[in-house]
């Protein structure tokens, strides 16, 4: 990841500024206002609906936006909260999720019976409800609902809810004509060209006093009323207020001033604050600056997990490495639960790759672009680590998965499982693990240590390898190799750092004093070589 190369933005991010100005901050009142975020799983190519991205940023922008105060930003992950009764104090509810757009497709994830009913009672209190781009698709027999909280929807589906657009989409470059500006949302946005995916001709109700057009777009060859709306306001009877946009396909846009204004001027007048005059200032952070802001952390690591089977949970296991990555203050980790998200997140964010995965029983897992991605990260230098079986992903030999054979990825991953070879592991039990290089700086204050753990032994592979910890196995009577590392060359002479152990098998083994800490420091060390995008 690149690091700031400007000292006086380094020492403002220090001090928990980057504001070179005072301003006059706006007061929300004496209890702050709170913004939930709900954001959902990515679903499309990097740069394009950029749901988590897109909900840290908004955060940082509110925290440090030098106009504003009493406001407070929370995000929750996977598109809805794990503690419901965060809902009940929110005073703006936001999707920035994916939404259905036919009859087997994904929805917004609060269109279920029972979320529907939770966030019903949340906009019967009063709070404010925010659709943006994607989430403003909705299915008929949820269109009165949604007209009610939002104002307005886009509208797929025809009589026998099958897929026939009353709606539609249309990619242009064009300038956006600002209506209403005398509307709070609209303070200090002026008008401003940006490259979107428009939706429009969007159900609003026939009659609706309370609708409020704010953005429309000239041009999409539409005489339908409103047809050209693409944001627009309501205050509802229930003293709440509602806000709609089908802007948002480009992660990008966030540059543009007025479409940050825009958007970040909804929020707020949505949650029921007052919008400060000229609108909230704001400036567009790079993924280094979000990292330090949100977390204080130096690097980021992304969890790639899922796939689970009756031998491995991997999703159980994944919180455990994520704790010991975070463990040491220096890197924060996201997880991912779908492979694609290889070619789907931009993996330039990350300076490390963690692969707790394998895809047994899956014959047709990765995508040729998921396979480009990974290439080209660890080409350019990201660091990378291999937990216990997913030494044996992409190979032919695995069960009802021979198709998915991937060469390259042992180029990658040293040592691998063979199931039509010799490959095994001793039966589940107490390990006695040897540190046998104790002057590397992953193994640096780790002594010789006991976990419950599969001794894997006759791992096929013969690249070079520098072996950190070793075990007896009590199938082979011979000294195993039980964590390396070792090192991949790129392009341009860099070279990917490379971690791989084949311990790891539970989640009690993961989270051993030892375990922990042996992860933590080979992070440090492969993510440290990462630095991979400064000449970009």
């Amino acid at each position: 990841m690149k690091f700031f190369s400007n000292l006086l933005l380094t020492l403002l991010l220090s001090t928990g500024s980057l504001f070179l100005f005072q301003t006059c901050k706006i007061s929300t009142g004496d209890t702050p206002k709170r913004i939930l975020i709900l954001a959902g799983p990515k679903s499309h190519p990097a740069g394009l609906h950029e749901y988590i991205k897109s909900a840290r940023l908004i955060k940082v922008m509110l925290d440090n936006a030098p106009n504003l105060q009493g406001i407070k930003t929370e995000i929750c992950y996977n598109g809805w909260p794990g503690n419901e009764t965060i809902l009940d104090s929110a005073d703006l509810i936001l999707t920035l999720s994916d939404g259905r757009d036919g009859p087997n497709g994904q929805d917004v994830p609060f269109f279920t019976d029972r979320r529907m009913e939770v966030i019903g009672k949340q906009v019967d209190r009063g709070c404010g409800i925010m659709t943006f781009h994607y989430s403003t698709f909705a299915p008929d027999k949820l269109g009165e609902k949604i007209l009610e909280w939002t104002g307005g929807y886009f509208d797929w589906q025809n009589d026998k809810g099958e897929r026939e657009w009353y709606s539609d989409i249309r990619f242009m470059d064009v300038p956006v004509e600002v209506l209403n500006a005398g509307h709070p949302v609209m303070k200090g946005v002026e008008p401003f060209r940006i490259l979107e995916e428009y939706y429009f001709k969007l159900r609003f109700r026939g009659e609706d006093n309370r609708l409020v057009p704010l953005v429309n777009i000239p041009g999409l060859g539409t005489e339908m009323q409103n047809g050209g709306v693409v944001a627009w306001a309501v205050n509802r009877d229930d003293g709440g207020r509602g806000f709609g946009t089908t802007l948002g396909h480009f992660y990008g846009n966030w540059k543009n001033d007025d479409y940050r204004k825009l958007i970040l001027n909804a929020m707020i007048w949505t949650a029921g604050a007052e919008v400060p005059e000229g609108g909230v200032e704001s400036q567009f952070y790079s993924e280094e600056q979000l990292n330090l802001l949100l977390t204080g952390t130096r690097y980021k690591a992304l969890i790639l997990t899922g796939n689970d089977q009756t031998a491995h949970k991997w999703k159980e296991n994944a919180p455990a490495i994520k704790k010991a990555l975070e463990s040491g203050g220096k890197i924060s980790a996201d997880i991912s639960v779908n492979i694609h998200d290889l070619s789907q997140y931009d993996l330039r964010d990350y300076d490390i790759l963690v692969f707790n995965y394998c895809n047994w029983e899956d014959p047709d897992p990765i995508w040729t672009q998921d396979k480009e991605a990974l290439l080209d990260f660890t080409e350019s230098g990201g660091g990378l680590m291999f937990i216990h079986f997913a030494n044996g992903a992409f190979h032919f030999s695995l069960p009802g998965a021979e198709k998915s054979e991937w060469p390259e990825y042992r180029k990658l991953c040293r040592r691998v499982w063979n199931h039509e070879g010799n490959s095994n592991h001793d039966p589940f039990g107490e390990v006695m693990v040897t540190v046998t290089e104790a002057d590397h700086e992953i193994t640096r204050g780790i002594q010789p240590f006991t976990v419950s753990d599969e001794l894997y032994y006759n791992q096929e592979g013969a690249e070079k390898i520098q072996v950190l910890l070793s075990a007896v196995s009590k199938i082979t009577n011979h000294e195993e190799p039980m964590a390396w590392v070792y090192e991949v060359n790129g392009k341009n002479g860099k070279a990917s750092r490379v971690f791989q152990t084949v311990m790891g098998h539970s989640t009690a083994s993961l989270e051993t004093t030892s375990m922990q800490l042996l992860i933590s420091n080979a992070a440090v060390w492969a993510a440290s070589g990462a630095q991979y995008w400064n000449d970009l």
